[in-house]
């Protein structure tokens, strides 16, 4: 009770288009019908590959016509790309019949345009419909490795839908070679990817495949659970027609367990769905399969009552192999009941049908056998052919012998110049990688050279500069408490003082932080702004500071020394300008960014100012210069009583 998915898939858009075919659709195909007089002949090409696709099913006939006026319509206006699609709309027409040569021939046309357009999907398509069809002809390696192109582009193009398809179509193909390993395989593999896109059809259809290949392997109870899942997708979907498949599986895998009350249940159940869609094949496939079930209970009588029914069914499709199998449950159901001369006629009724279809498959052989002798026969002549023309042809060689000679004289020269050449070029090549490997060389050494010469620069900055300002501090101090000053302005003049040098300490301790390091990480920069911010909160009473970064896109980040510095002296800046005359009660620092690019925002919601009527201080001047030093840009935004915005703009290399 297998349903093809790809087969599934035609008849869900089949369905779609009948139920609705008398309201939506007929208004839809009414507009295109219209659209085909369009002045523009790209516009009537496009309507009439789309009118195909809507009458595929319900009018072969005229979509067959559109499909090959839309072919005229586009050579005539040389669109290589509507020719493709016209071939593709042609070759599912001759599909839909079953003309699966016809099919290929247009098949193949479309994937020759879409190669040459380098459409990969489109190519992936064609190679996925020429997979089907050579499937449906039973060439299932060919299928196979059409299907695998496919799904090769599809995965690079990681288009998940029509992956699952493809996997569903090979999981098919496997199945039918009885590979059912690898089927079930691929089938879980398109169930998986359904259920992740939440497509609920094609999460239904797989679940039913999944169900029916489990059989083979006989764990019914697996089995059951994904078809009870195909039933529930359907069900949700309202497509009961596709119902009685996953059921028909569930009778199967209960019958198999020996649960004969739930498998008749369900049998029951399925039999009068197919019976519901008018589907003659099923109908008299499951009958079959219940009729054996009920003379494994000896249920003879309603074996026999189940047999009848189907087998007018089976006649009435001409079913032939059902009906011969039909014939040999009714043979075993009337020996149950003791009727053997019934069952005698019955048995011999079987034995003449299933030599029939012996015969039949027989027939089939020796046509093969024939058609492969002709073939056999016809190559023997090629060969002949090609004997005498080989005769020639060696004789033609004898001739061009000498010139084939000299030929090859002449490009063996070359080639020994080449190769000349080739040594030549390489060893200025080498030379070349020499002098680079010790300029490179040098350049380390330089800069080595300078990174101690900071370090020295920066050991003398502390030890003497460094103690010299710190003795200056303690001198002032020792000055205001060891004298009475009384005069205040000398006593503000020496707090200045001291508070002036103890921020010049602040600031060579961060000149020399900066100096000794090749790199400055985010990290590093980040607890350098929060000690100063915190700094500012001690100092600052009345302000709300806030420091903002994305810590994630920034833990890679890092910067030379000059940019580190520039950086943090801008922010310092920018927040020193706001606490002094912004009047601000909110000052944030908000760093954003990633490996590539950084931008930092200080802002205020102070009083703001006029930028076209205030002139720029020396702050702002520093900030342009800093920035301008390490390759940034700089952008302040003011309204008077609305606050300022200063944002600092730093490219990849920064």
């Amino acid at each position: 009770m297998h349903l093809k998915t790809k087969f599934i898939l035609a008849a869900f858009f089949l369905f779609g288009t009948i139920s609705g075919f008398s309201q939506a659709n007929k208004t839809k195909i009414d507009s295109l019908k219209k659209q085909i007089y369009s002045k523009s002949s790209v516009s009537k090409a496009k309507s009439l590959i789309l009118l195909s696709d809507e009458l595929l099913s319900s009018n072969p006939k005229n979509s067959l016509l559109y499909a090959q006026e839309a072919l005229r319509t586009s050579q005539d206006i040389k669109n290589d790309s509507l020719i493709s699609v016209s071939y593709n709309s042609i070759a599912l027409n001759h599909e839909n019949r079953s003309k699966l040569d016809s099919a290929l021939f247009y098949h193949k046309k479309a994937l020759a345009i879409r190669v040459k357009l380098k459409d990969q999907i489109g190519t992936a398509d064609s190679f996925n419909n020429m997979g089907i069809c050579l499937d449906q002809q039973g060439k299932f390696q060919e299928a196979l490795e059409n299907y695998f192109k496919a799904l090769k582009i599809y995965e690079r193009k990681k288009d998940s839908e029509k992956i699952a398809m493809t996997y569903v179509n090979i999981g098919i193909v496997y199945k039918t070679q009885k590979e059912y390993e690898k089927s079930l395989d691929y089938y879980k593999r398109a169930n998986a990817i359904y259920a992740r896109n939440k497509s609920e059809f094609g999460f239904a259809a797989t679940s039913g495949n999944i169900g029916s290949v489990l059989i083979d392997f006989k764990e019914f109870r697996e089995s059951i659970r994904y078809s009870e899942l195909a039933i529930e997708g359907y069900q949700k979907l309202g497509y009961e027609r596709y119902v009685g498949y996953p059921i028909s599986n569930m009778a199967i895998a209960y019958d198999s367990l020996k649960e004969y009350g739930k498998a008749e249940e369900f049998y029951l159940q399925a039999i009068n769905l197919h019976k519901k869609f008018q589907n003659d094949y099923e109908i008299g496939n499951i009958s079959n399969a219940y009729s054996r079930s009920l003379n494994k209970q000896s249920k003879f009588q309603e074996s026999i009552r189940i047999s009848e029914e189907a087998l007018g069914y089976i006649k009435k499709a001409k079913l032939f192999p059902l009906e011969v199998n039909t014939l040999n449950n009714l043979a075993n159901a009337y020996a149950g009941v003791g009727n053997y001369l019934k069952a005698y006629e019955l048995s011999n009724a079987y034995s003449k049908g299933r030599d029939a279809l012996f015969e039949e498959e027989k027939t089939k052989a020796v046509f093969e056998l024939e058609t492969q002798y002709e073939t056999e026969k016809k190559e023997r002549e090629i060969l002949v052919q090609r004997a005498k023309i080989a005769e020639n042809e060696l004789k033609i060689e004898r001739k061009n012998l000498m010139i084939m000679a000299f030929v090859f004289l002449l490009l063996l020269s070359i080639l020994m110049g080449w190769q000349f050449f080739n040594r030549q070029k390489l060893k200025n090549q080498q030379l070349q990688k020499e002098n680079e490997l010790k300029d490179a060389l040098l350049k380390i050494e330089t800069q080595n050279k300078l990174q101690e010469q900071r370090l020295r620069i920066s050991r003398d900055l502390h030890d003497n500069i460094g103690a010299q300002l710190t003795f200056i501090i303690s001198s002032i101090d020792n000055l205001k408490y060891g004298f009475r000053i009384e005069d205040e302005k000398l006593q503000n003049r020496l707090t200045g003082i001291s508070e002036f040098t103890k921020e010049t300490i602040y600031e060579l301790r961060d000149t020399i932080w900066a100096m000794n390091m090749n790199q400055i990480t985010f990290e590093d920069l980040k607890s350098r702004i929060s000690n100063f911010i915190d700094n500012a909160k001690i100092s600052s009473i009345g302000i709300d500071f806030r420091f903002v970064y994305s810590n994630d896109n920034l833990n890679k980040k890092s910067f030379t020394s000059v940019e580190g510095m520039n950086i943090y002296r801008i922010i310092q800046e920018a927040v020193n300008n706001a606490i002094k005359h912004s009047e601000a009660s909110k000052i944030a620092v908000t760093i954003d960014g990633d490996e590539t690019k950084l931008a930092i925002e200080v802002t205020d919601n102070g009083k703001g100012f006029d930028l076209e009527t205030t002139n720029d201080g020396n702050g702002l001047n520093n900030i342009r210069k800093r920035a301008k030093e390490i390759g940034g840009e700089t952008e302040l935004n003011s309204t008077p009583g609305e606050g300022t915005v200063m944002k600092l703009f730093l490219p990849q290399q920064a």
